[in-house]
């Protein structure tokens, strides 16, 4: 694994993963899980701000909405943060990122480090791609929290700028499929957070 990854070892997080790979959940059990997950994968990921010091939390669309309560609820009462939209999807048959909606104004100087949200990374694409942005915009530091990754999607994404970039993640399945899924993995997390797939 990657040095700049760091898998959660809580217990409750695992049992927690179980109930969510049960693909039998309704769309509201799905997104309690998730925030479930969440809450326990920031006890790792957040880190005091310095004084003076504004936090960008950055959610990806659309699956990252689900994590955005449970993570903000996380941090300390007077942290001085915004939190920003980045829409990625993957093209079905390319696997390629195509991002649809970037609405980061001007970077404040006082913002120096991004907190990016999504539940998961399959082949990375989509997280190398907000690593990438987020870089070109002028963040200093990137803490992207996911709760499953596949090893080769983390391997990818967490090379794109490996000095300044932090991984915390709850689990690592060990392949993907012939779509591009985490296997074993929890399926199409946007599907199942939003009721969406295709009956």
């Amino acid at each position: 694994m990657a040095p700049n990854s760091f898998v959660v070892s809580d217990p409750a997080f695992a049992n927690a993963l179980t109930q969510l790979r049960d693909r039998s959940l309704r769309p509201a059990a799905v997104r309690s899980v998730v925030a479930e997950l969440t809450s326990i994968l920031a006890k790792d990921a957040v880190t005091p701000a310095a004084p003076g010091e504004k936090i960008a939390v950055v959610i990806i669309l659309r699956s990252g909405l689900a994590m955005m309560d449970s993570f903000v609820d996380a941090l300390p009462e007077d942290t001085d943060m915004v939190i920003y939209h980045l829409g990625l999807f993957r093209e079905r048959q390319t696997l390629q990122p195509i991002e649809y909606y970037n609405k980061l104004p001007q970077k404040d100087p006082r913002i120096k480090h991004a907190y990016v949200l999504d539940p998961l990374v399959a082949t990375g694409g989509t997280a190398g791609a907000s690593i990438s942005i987020l870089k070109d915009w002028g963040i200093d530091q990137i803490t992207f929290l996911c709760l499953l990754a596949s090893q080769v999607g983390l391997e990818s994404a967490a090379n794109v700028w490996p000095e300044s970039t932090r991984f915390v993640v709850g689990k690592v399945d060990p392949e993907l499929d012939d779509k591009g899924y985490v296997k074993p993995g929890v399926g199409d997390i946007g599907d199942r957070l939003f009721g969406t797939a295709l009956s």
